[in-house]
């Protein structure tokens, strides 16, 4: 998205988030959604595998923006000091914190 990101999702929130990489995401990941349901055995039939892979590209980046803006309105530019650099711990697991459940009732409600 840093490469071909023109227009800002919500620059006051992540000024380095694009709708560029929010579409880019989601290809990678229907992507590998449709990899994963055509070539894997398992029991997921392939369309909770495509609809999945957007619900959790959306609600990642939306747990992500939520943890910035959460951070924002905190006034600190990491959640925490274990990793220097990196946000925090709590950044490297804002997205999943949404999307893990969200997966989780896309197949409740379509496996």
């Amino acid at each position: 998205g840093k490469t071909i990101g023109r227009n800002k999702l919500l620059p006051k929130v992540s000024p380095g988030k694009t709708w560029e990489g929010l579409l880019g995401g989601v290809i990678a990941t229907l992507a590998s959604a449709w990899a994963i349901g055509t070539y894997m055995d398992h029991e997921l039939g392939g369309r909770t595998w495509l609809v999945g892979a957007v619900v959790v590209s959306v609600t990642a980046t939306i747990g992500d923006l939520l943890e910035s803006a959460m951070k924002r309105a905190a006034g600190v530019k990491d959640s925490g000091t274990i990793m220097p650099g990196h946000g925090g711990v709590l950044d490297r697991f804002d997205g999943y914190l949404l999307a893990a459940p969200a997966m989780l009732l896309t197949i409740l409600l379509l496996a």
